[in-house]
C-alpha cells in the first residue's frame, strides 16, 4: 500500500473544499459538499462560493435562500453557517442526540 504524504493529504483536503480550482457544480451541491459555509458575516457565503464555482452569480444563492432550499442557522460551534435544508435537518437531529 502506498503511503499518503503530507502534500498529498493537503491537496486532497483542498480538493474536498473545492479550493484548488474553480469548478462547475450547482450551488446546492457545493454547499452540501462543504457541509456548510461560514455565514457570520452576510457576504461571506457569497464570496466563498464565488471563489469556488465557475460562473457563480449571487442571485443564484439569494434565490436558494428565498426558496428555503438553503438556511442560515447556528449549526456548528455556535456559529452561523449556511447549509442546505436537507443538511439542516440532519444537523438538528444530531444536536438533539
Amino acid at each position: 500500500m502506498e503511503r499518503l504524504t503530507l502534500r498529498a493529504l493537503n491537496r486532497a483536503t483542498l480538493a474536498r473544499q473545492l479550493l484548488p480550482a474553480r469548478t462547475s457544480v450547482p450551488v446546492i451541491q457545493a454547499i452540501e459538499r462543504l457541509a456548510g459555509l461560514n455565514a457570520q458575516y452576510s457576504p461571506s457565503p457569497y464570496l466563498s462560493l464565488w471563489s469556488r464555482l465557475q460562473d457563480f452569480h449571487r442571485d443564484e444563492l439569494t434565490q436558494q435562500v428565498e426558496q428555503c432550499a438553503v438556511a442560515r442557522a447556528t449549526v456548528m460551534r455556535s456559529t452561523l453557517h449556511l447549509v442546505t435544508a436537507r443538511d439542516y435537518l440532519l444537523f438538528s437531529v444530531i444536536d438533539e442526540c
